[in-house]
């Protein structure tokens, strides 16, 4: 057979295998691609080249990730939101202490103006907020300065000034001093004055006739007429806020001492002594330093004894009243050191407990006769006297301030 023959039956027989390839392609599911094998350097293909269909083209696949990508089988369930942060809880608002039970006040449910209040002098109506105050009376400037910015109280007496009587001496150097004359008040120009039932009716009358408003109210030393002044001031002067708040302040701290000397036992007796112009005087019911002594946890010897208020004593009454404790509330600038020393050299005196035991002691005068809530102050140094183990501590130095 010719060599031409030969290359006719290749022919035929690559046509014939083309044809059943198509023929099968029409019939079978197409089949996984696969590599093209590779040329040969020595026989180039002569078949010719059949195109594959577009949706028979494989993907290439996405190069991978660090981490392999697979498809979720449902949705990622959301985290969870973090609980909200709860609201920081708001201050409580001060309570205000009801004024239907305080003295004074004609009219309870009444916080505007104009208001009306009782005083010693009778029912005054007060038109404005005052903000030019004058008292002429320490006790009063004592608690006005408690209840209202110190430049609202535009002018104080002598006494008020001065630091051997007063509180709050320091506070009021550069204040105008006036005295009781009515006219040095005038002068101030105030819109009120609130004042104490040691000013004088004439007085009274004086600054009323010149068109001065004027409340005259009490003053007492016992723990719930203290309280019904700072709350009948606060409302004369427009500061209910303020006055409950000071007011819850003194009786805290009054309830903390009586809650430790009311029942201490036995209790001493004490007899609260001075002596003036060479006349010896007591303390007795009804007195401010009587008050004191036994918010302390001591019993007033003078009292005790049937002696109504401060009067006057002999050393024979001090010897019936046996005290086993005096103390002296007479400023030291008064000779009260050298008075106590006296008493040691008296020899009538001499079995006295209160002698005999050396328990004579000097006291802050001002904190012993104010007639203001600084007499809490007097009880709390009394009761480190007499109870040193229970109050081995001084007391607070002083009471806030309004602002």
């Amino acid at each position: 057979m010719s060599i031409q023959q030969l290359r006719i039956i290749g022919v035929l027989v690559v046509l014939l295998f083309a044809l059943a390839l198509t023929a099968c392609s029409s019939n079978e599911p197409p089949p996984a691609p696969v590599e093209p094998p590779a040329q040969t350097a020595t026989t180039p293909s002569t078949t010719e080249v059949v195109e594959v269909p577009e949706e028979q083209v494989e993907i290439e696949p996405v190069a991978a990730t660090e981490e392999p990508i697979s498809a979720p089988d449902a949705a990622p369930a959301p985290e969870p939101e973090p609980a909200p942060a709860p609201d920081p809880e708001p201050e409580p608002e001060p309570v205000k202490r009801p004024l239907d039970s305080v003295r004074g006040i004609v009219d309870p449910t009444n916080s505007g103006w104009p208001r009306e209040v009782e005083g010693l002098n009778g029912i005054v109506t007060v038109p404005a907020k005052p903000l030019r105050i004058i008292t002429a009376s320490v006790g009063h400037d004592e608690m006005t300065l408690a209840l209202v910015p110190e430049e609202r109280l535009v002018a104080v007496g002598s006494a008020t000034k001065n630091a051997t009587y007063s509180n709050v001496a320091a506070l009021v150097q550069e204040k105008v001093e006036i005295s009781r004359d009515p006219e040095t008040i005038v002068a101030q120009s105030p819109d009120i004055v609130v004042t104490s039932p040691f000013f004088s009716v004439e007085g009274v009358e004086a600054l009323q006739r010149a068109g001065i408003l004027v409340v005259q109210t009490e003053l007492k030393h016992d723990p719930e007429a203290r309280i019904n002044s700072i709350l009948l001031m606060g409302y004369i002067f427009g500061e209910e806020e303020r006055a409950s708040e000071f007011a819850d302040e003194v009786q805290a701290r009054y309830d903390a001492l009586v809650a430790v000397t009311s029942a201490k036992e036995p209790m001493p007796r004490v007899l609260a002594l001075t002596q003036y112009s060479d006349t010896l005087w007591v303390a007795g019911s009804n007195s401010t330093e009587g008050g004191v002594i036994t918010a302390a946890g001591g019993i007033n010897a003078a009292e005790e004894a049937g002696i109504e208020g401060n009067q006057t004593t002999s050393l024979e009454g001090v010897i019936v009243m046996a005290p086993d404790i005096i103390i002296i509330p007479q400023p030291v600038e008064f000779g009260a050191e050298e008075f106590r020393q006296s008493l040691f050299e008296i020899e009538a005196l001499a079995e006295t407990p209160a002698i005999k035991n050396g328990n004579v002691h000097v006291v802050e005068s001002k904190h012993f006769t104010t007639l203001s809530y600084w007499n809490i102050r007097g009880a709390e140094d009394l009761a480190r006297i007499l109870w040193p183990d229970d109050f081995p501590n001084p007391p607070a130095d002083t009471f806030s301030l309004a602002e």
